[in-house]
């Protein structure tokens, strides 16, 4: 009953042109422009956009070339040693000894 009364009354204010319906408008459909929405203008926020995208291929680049050497490591350390590619795990602790 409390809701339908307040959305009874929130209307009839919102008609009456107080300016606080455009407001709340503008907030629960928020804003199709992604620029207004950070504040920006649209240049700016495709400056901003080419630049986030720069940024995540560098580290994209960065980690891809540090999984490589870690790879290569491995591999090293494989062949110096003779390590099996995977370690096998005793479960019974007899044989371990």
């Amino acid at each position: 009953m409390a809701f339908l009364m307040k959305s009874m009354i929130s209307n009839q204010v919102k008609n009456l042109g107080f300016g606080g319906g455009s407001e709340e408008n503008k907030e629960e459909g928020g804003t199709s422009d992604p620029a207004a929405a950070h504040g920006m203008t649209r240049e700016e926020y495709e400056e901003y956009q080419k630049q986030m995208i720069e940024e995540k291929m560098e580290r994209d680049a960065a980690f891809t070339q540090k999984k490589a050497e870690r790879a290569c490591l491995r591999v090293h350390l494989r062949e110096k040693y003779r390590l099996p590619k995977r370690r096998r795990i005793c479960v019974p602790p007899q044989c371990c000894r």
